[in-house]
């Protein structure tokens, strides 16, 4: 009878856990999986230019095998490393062409879902089954983390990598088998190849000096030797790129387009630190605060007081060793970058410490669970546990950059996501362009990214800027502004090419007419009859009698 109650109690953190891992797919399924894009504006690609030149990136990638953007008939480098587009060539192979588009966002959608069953068997792995169902759904739940797995940007690809990372490391030390943290260093390594900012979370690598001296020492300090070496090889690829690119490894594409600030070193700056800091405290303390990615792609709110409570609680709970003292060097390591970092303000470069901290956040709920179990400290236990509560919620927080109340539940809202708006102004115009002029080619020249037209639109067509009016102006050694569109346009007549211009409404091309390149002896002539969606304006001779394309 004692084998059978202590069997069935052995079993019992198991089947809670998975129920608890359950409810977080579930969430989940609904928060992000099930999101219908399409009726969203996130189609669009915004925030520019991060979503847009990533989606490029992966295109060339899939038909050059070389990651570029395209300008006119340009190809040039991209300011975002490559590692988020070669992770999308899969769903671009899996979706249709006209479903191009989702490939970023089916991305992170599986990145998301790869993460949580990750640290379900990273928790059962180490018989703690229990916590790695706290574990999971803290995660599910939490704002940051569901906001950027319906995002198109590449936020959750490297947070993956680096979680991965900090689990192997982990798993190194205590097993002592070097193998993994190689390993560790592997993942860490690839990280850099999406988020170059990842390299600050280099002194986890500290965990292979931690293994006891048990042989001869100048073995245990080759592979200390060995450790960066190989975290150097899985970073190769963004270096080899930005060799034969730029000509130095340590160059980037921000270099190229953003010289000015490379060249005076305000990436990184100690005088950044008391914006950033206050950002963060103004989000911890459910006031107001300023609107950046993480409105775009769901409420604006990374993290819940409730949460980083439960984490401080947290704390209390770690064993402290020289591995716990690796893994906080590099979080404060990377904290301590993030917000000298001339874009900290922003909420999503934090992500990775986010995922980080549910580790500690779990460790207290799961006592809490077994005391409640056991009938000892009720009080203290069912105080965590409503802070577990509040925390899987999200409540209270705040929900907007211009609201006022803080009474918001994330979960809720997270629920009920509707995106910004009904319509992706710039996709149904492509759409309708790509659709009359099909099997056609020439030139377009529209104030919608010339990026983002270029990797949709077919390759009959180039698509450039109408004047210097975009968003890549700011680059020293490629330039593009109304003499260069004028130059284009007469290249493309020279050649007999058609040249169009594409606005996202008739209303937005009276207003924008007149920035159009003028060529002597042309003028532009609306082709397309239709309303709203798209205002499609052709080259034409004056005097001759050409007429707008029938619809096929």
């Amino acid at each position: 009878m004692r084998e059978v109650v202590k069997a069935n109690f052995a079993t019992m953190p198991f089947v809670v856990g998975t129920l608890l891992f359950l409810c977080a797919l579930t969430f989940y399924y609904f928060a992000v999986v099930k999101i219908d894009y399409r009726n969203t504006a996130l189609l669009d690609l915004p925030p520019y230019p991060d979503a847009t030149e990533y989606f490029a990136q992966a295109k060339a990638l899939l038909k050059d095998g070389w990651p570029s953007i395209q300008i006119g008939y340009d190809k040039l480098p991209s300011r975002y490393p490559f590692g988020y587009p070669a992770l999308m060539l899969p769903w671009l192979k899996i979706l249709p062409r006209g479903d191009a588009v989702l490939a970023p966002f089916r991305t992170n959608q599986t990145l998301g879902l790869l993460l949580l069953l990750t640290v379900f068997a990273f928790y059962t792995y180490l018989a703690m089954p229990l916590t790695g169902g706290f574990a999971a759904l803290l995660l599910a739940t939490l704002p940051g983390f569901f906001t950027f797995c319906r995002s198109s940007i590449s936020e959750i690809s490297a947070s993956v990598l680096i979680v991965l990372a900090f689990m192997f490391a982990y798993l190194g030390v205590k097993e002592e088998r070097r193998w993994k943290i190689y390993l560790s260093a592997v993942f860490l390594g690839l990280s850099l190849d999406i988020r170059i900012q990842s390299l600050f979370f280099a002194p986890l690598l500290l965990a292979m000096a931690l293994f006891p001296i048990r042989e001869m020492r100048w073995r245990w300090f080759l592979h200390c030797a060995a450790l960066p070496v190989v975290f150097v090889l899985a970073a190769g690829p963004l270096l080899m790129f930005n060799t034969i690119q730029f000509h130095s490894p340590f160059k980037t594409g921000y270099d190229f387009w953003a010289p000015y600030l490379t060249e005076h070193q305000l990436l990184f700056r100690l005088r950044y630190v008391p914006t950033s800091a206050a950002t963060l405290w103004r989000e911890l303390t459910l006031r107001s605060h300023g609107c950046y990615a993480a409105d775009i792609f769901g409420t604006g709110t990374s993290f819940v007081p409730s949460f980083i409570l439960l984490v401080c609680t947290g704390l209390v709970f770690i064993r402290l060793n020289w591995f716990v003292g690796c893994a906080f060097l590099a979080g404060l390591s990377s904290l301590a970058a993030t917000l000298s970092y001339l874009f900290g303000r922003d909420g999503r470069f934090y992500l990775p410490l986010l995922i980080l901290f549910v580790a500690l956040a779990a460790l207290p709920v799961t006592w809490a669970a077994k005391m409640l179990f056991a009938g000892r400290r009720i009080i203290a236990a069912l105080a965590i546990l409503v802070l577990f509560a509040a925390a899987c919620l999200g409540y209270p927080s705040r929900s907007g950059c211009k609201t006022l109340k803080a009474d918001r539940s994330q979960a809720w809202d997270a629920l009920h996501f509707t995106g910004p708006t009904v319509q992706s102004t710039q996709f149904v115009a492509q759409r309708v362009f790509a659709k009359l002029m099909r099997r056609q080619h020439g030139i377009v020249v529209a104030d919608i990214d010339p990026v983002y037209l270029n990797a949709l639109l077919p390759d009959s067509f180039a698509a450039a800027p109408v004047d210097e009016n975009h968003n890549y102006k700011w680059s020293m050694t490629w330039r593009y502004g109304r003499s260069q569109a004028v130059a284009l346009v007469e290249r493309g007549l020279e050649q007999s090419l058609p040249v169009y211009a594409l606005f996202t409404s008739p209303e937005e091309a009276a207003t924008k007419q007149r920035r159009l390149p003028n060529i002597p002896g042309y003028e532009w002539r609306l082709v397309n009859n239709s309303r709203g969606n798209a205002a499609i304006l052709k080259l034409t001779a004056i005097g001759s009698g050409q007429t707008a394309p029938a619809p096929e």
